[in-house]
Formats: structure tokens, sequence, C-alpha cells
């Protein structure tokens, strides 16, 4: 139910994100649910472990706060006898965060990013259908065709230039390609251009026109370290390869950490206020992800090798592990 409800944040945070992106025109909106889709499922990873150290966590302390915490160490079961539950539940959450970081959130990412080459290679004046208004993506221009009786069709496009308005009529519209670039040829009509004062209008009648609509972008998707795949990274020799991997690998990784500091960190008395647990839970998993994300950075740059940026986050959480081990042992 944590992760069920970390998602659910994360999906409120993409929703809105995406369509902010899709009123700027970043984005096509009839792609929004797709883009949301593939949003979350690069989600998923950081949502898993966040939920798995919630949940075990949220669990211990509901198991102290109910005192069947004091009635299982005081039947004599050891405190590292709890850890067997807990590891049949970690292992499995590091495998699966292990697949979908190094096979499915590529993937997605992959569709993102042809997604994105294929809508900005794509015209807007290619979905003009008569009847129905349609809009640029960068919102600067909207055409709309109306439908004749004799089979014609009157085109009606709004320029937006310079923060001033044109309004142009026409009679017929041919697309073309010229030069790398997509223009439209009116015939027939007329142009309404916005003057200086309110409501002035200067008007022209033309028997053909030409509007260059936008450079032709080539449909080659433009892919993102995040989006390669794990052959990719295993044989190539570079460091921003060797960087991504790990910061893959360090997710699962991760995982399994999270949930023994879990058991230290929820272990309390019954009266204990459960809050600075909570608090210094957060801080830990802040700080540990935010150092997987340095570690990352620093074997791009080539101050640390692959094993050791790799070793070094996790080796200080196993660190900070045995010392809450250590400090709860103390405090029986």
């Amino acid at each position: 139910m944590t992760a069920f409800g970390l998602l659910a944040v994360a999906l409120t945070v993409l929703v809105v994100r995406l369509v902010g992106e899709a009123a700027m025109g970043d984005i096509p909106a009839d792609l929004v649910w797709t883009f949301l889709g593939l949003s979350t499922i690069g989600q998923l990873p950081m949502v898993l472990v966040l939920g798995g150290f919630a949940g075990v966590l949220l669990t211990i302390q509901r198991l102290a706060r109910d005192s069947e915490w004091v009635v299982w160490r005081a039947s004599g079961m050891a405190r590292w006898r709890f850890y067997d539950p807990l590891m049949a539940f970690a292992l499995p959450l590091a495998a699966g965060v292990l697949w979908l970081t190094l096979w499915v959130s590529p993937w997605a990412e992959r569709q993102k990013a042809e997604l994105e080459a294929s809508a900005a290679a794509r015209d807007e004046t290619q979905s003009v259908a008569p009847g129905v208004f349609r809009e640029s993506g960068d919102g600067r221009r909207v055409f709309f065709v109306t439908p004749g009786k004799d089979g014609t069709q009157q085109v009606f496009a709004r320029l937006q230039r310079e923060g001033r308005t044109t309004v142009v009529l026409a009679a017929d519209a041919e697309l073309f390609q010229r030069e790398g670039a997509q223009w439209v040829r009116l015939r027939d009509g007329r142009r309404y251009d916005e003057g200086d004062a309110p409501l002035a209008f200067r008007v022209e009648r033309f028997a053909w026109q030409e509007l260059r609509l936008r450079a032709s972008s080539s449909e080659v998707p433009k892919f993102k370290m995040k989006a390669a795949p794990l052959a990719q990274l295993l044989l190539a020799p570079g460091r921003v390869e060797r960087a991504e991997l790990a910061r893959r690998l360090g997710l699962p990784l991760a995982a399994v950490l999270l949930v023994l500091m879990a058991l230290p960190l929820g272990e309390a008395g019954p009266r204990t206020s459960k809050g600075y647990a909570l608090v210094l839970a957060v801080l830990i998993f802040v700080a540990y992800t935010n150092f997987i994300s340095v570690s990352y950075g620093w074997i791009a740059r080539g101050r640390l090798g692959f094993w050791e940026g790799l070793a070094l986050p996790h080796a200080m959480a196993l660190l900070a592990w045995i010392g809450l081990m250590r400090w709860r042992s103390r405090r029986g």
C-alpha cells in the first residue's frame, strides 16, 4: 500500500508536468497519456525502493507500538532472526528493481525519444480535417478548413507574430517542401493584419501567398544515456557508460540495504515517539540516493573507477547499518 501511495503522488506530479509541457507545445496533446505511461515506468524503480523501505519501517514500528516486538524479544527470539523474513521480502524486491533498471526503464526511455522525434517531425497541418480547429505545437498558428457545397474548401489561418495577430482567409491551400522547410501556398484570399490601435486591422487581397511553417525536423531520435541498452553499456569502454551502469546497479543494492536499516530504525519501545525515527529514515534515504548520484558523476568525470564508485555509497550504507545495529544492541 505504501508503494501505491507513493506511485499516486508520482503520477500526480507527472500529470501536472506533462500537461504543462503540452500547453507550452513541447509535446503533442494527443500523446500526453502515452508519455505518462512511459514516464511512470521510469519512476517505478525509485518508487519501489522507497516503498519497500517505508513499508518495512512502518511495519516494525507498528510491532513496537503494539508491544508485539517486546513479546517476541522476551520469548528469546534474537534480533538477527527477524532478518529471515525481511530478506525474503528484500531479495525479490531488489530483483524486480534490477529488471526495471536494466531493461524496462531504458526501453521506456527509447520509446519516449522515438515519440518525441516523430512528433517533432510531424507537421501540424497533416492532421487538419474539415470542421476541426488544429493548433500548432508552439500555439502560434491555428488552421481551420470549412468544406464548401461545390467541393471547395475555405481555409482559415490565425498567425501570431511578434505579439500581433494576423488572420488569413483563403479559398484553397497547398502544402509543399522547399529548402528543407514546410510551406503552405494559399490562393484567392484576404489577409487581416493587426495594427497599432485597438481593433485596427489592415486588409489585403491576394491571388496567392506562401507561408513558411517551419524547418523540417529529423525523424532520427536522440537517445540519452538513460535509454542505452544493457549490451551497449557492457561493451562500450567509455566512462559515461560505466557510470550509467553503476547507477542502474545502485538502486537494487540500495533496496536491500535500506530494508536492513529499517529494522534498527523502526525498533523502539511502545511509549517512544516514532517521529524521530521517521525523520532519520527520510534523511538516510535522501542522503543515500543523492550519494549514489554523486558517485555516478564521479565515475563519469574519471575521479573514481567503476568498482570504487559502485561500492562507495553502499559501503557507507553498510557501515551505517552496522552502527545502527550496535546502537540498538546497547539500548537492549
